[in-house]
């Protein structure tokens, strides 16, 4: 019978193995090192009032941080060159409005919160403006002295034609009279936003304009990007009163005739008559070049001319002028015989030339031809109550 043989071990005296540990099973574990922590840097979302991609011109940026706060605001564009700002909280204005058809990069640097992710962080994100155009705004007559019949007059080089968009830029819009007068604002037509007073200025009045106007849009693809501003002076009373009758001219200042003079007006005619109205002198010119095609009368018809005449004084758009006309003198104080200017004798257009400036009214009264406010400064041709339905507001 064979027996199996057990494997022996070695034994120490005290009767374990030789290593003097039971196995394995008493090892000591080794240290497990500390995980290094992972970083959470803050990070930022860039939003404007408008797609950051589309930006408007009067857009503002604004920073929503987490993990951390806003420091600071750097903006390049496409050169880079930076674009000047004010930070204030986590809102950027730029200092002028965005150029349109611009891309720019916007650095924002931020405090982290977390000190395993350095102190700052900067983060830099694309935008773009708008593709679109600019509507150029100006005051016209700006720094002059005018007469008492001179609107403010706010320009835009394109229509606005949305009421709304025209509200609000009359509510941009700040005008300080000086002494103070009853006036209003209103739109002539949708180029043009005038404040008239309800009766003529005051001699001597100074009128100061100021128009926020920077980022309103005037269309769905054209805006200003520039505010509006300007200042001019009334001077003396001076009104013409034109008798288109009786062919004469009373000159009055400080409500006081100062002069009367023979006058020869338009001859009877649907496109020749003298508009019967009250118009405003819109500029002066020591000479003039008068050539009928620019009124509808062109080179070659019977009733052309093109002729140089002194002392011109326009009236309106459509070709009315006060100016000299040396050829009709045997007519000035008895007949009509102009195609729609008023015509004087040389030295009267000459004196009435250096007494008069843009702004003075010029009233004209005798024909059935009537001044509409389209052909001229027309803020005159409204009594008070119609000038202030002419509001947008």
């Amino acid at each position: 019978m064979t027996v199996a043989a057990c494997a022996k071990t070695s034994t120490g005296e005290d009767g374990f193995g030789s290593s003097g540990h039971l196995g394995d099973a008493g090892a000591s574990a080794t240290p497990t090192p500390t995980p290094t922590p992972t970083p959470t840097p803050a990070a930022v979302t860039v939003t404007a009032d408008h797609p950051i991609t589309k930006l408007q011109p009067g857009d503002a940026l604004k920073f929503a941080v987490t993990n951390g706060a806003l420091t600071d605001v750097k903006v390049t564009d496409s050169e880079d060159g930076e674009v000047k700002g004010t930070l204030e909280g986590t809102s950027w204005t730029p200092t002028k409005p965005w150029r349109l058809n611009r891309s720019y990069t916007v650095a924002a640097t931020l405090s982290n919160t977390d000190p395993h992710a350095g102190p700052t962080t900067t983060v830099t994100t694309k935008a773009k403006s708008i593709d679109g155009d600019v509507n150029v705004v100006q005051m016209l007559y700006s720094d002059a002295s005018v007469g008492i019949g001179m609107p403010v007059i706010i320009k835009f080089e394109h229509e606005v034609i949305d009421a709304g968009m025209r509200a609000a830029i009359q509510k941009a819009m700040q005008i300080d009279v000086s002494p103070k007068q009853e006036g209003s604002w209103g739109w002539i037509d949708q180029t043009q936003l005038m404040w008239r007073p309800k009766d003529f200025w005051k001699a001597g009045t100074k009128v100061s304009v100021r128009g926020n106007l920077t980022g309103l849009p005037t269309s769905s693809h054209r805006w200003i990007t520039h505010d509006v501003e300007g200042s001019f002076q009334i001077g003396d009373a001076r009104i013409i009163k034109i008798y288109i009758d009786d062919h004469k001219m009373d000159v009055l200042r400080n409500g006081s005739v100062v002069r009367t003079i023979p006058v020869t007006t338009g001859k009877p005619g649907a496109s020749t008559t003298t508009r019967s109205g009250t118009k405003v002198i819109i500029e002066r010119d020591t000479t003039k070049v008068m050539d009928s095609s620019t009124v509808g009368i062109p080179s070659g018809s019977s009733g052309y001319y093109r002729v140089k005449v002194k002392y011109a004084m326009r009236v309106t758009y459509t070709g009315e002028f006060i100016h000299a006309a040396p050829w009709s003198e045997g007519s000035q104080g008895s007949a009509n015989v102009s195609h729609g200017c008023v015509g004087l004798s040389t030295a009267s257009a000459k004196w009435l030339f250096n007494f008069c400036a843009a702004g003075d009214p010029v009233i004209n009264s005798g024909s059935n031809r009537q001044f509409k406010p389209g052909e001229g400064i027309g803020c005159w041709c409204y009594d008070w109550d119609g000038w202030q339905k002419l509001s947008a507001v």
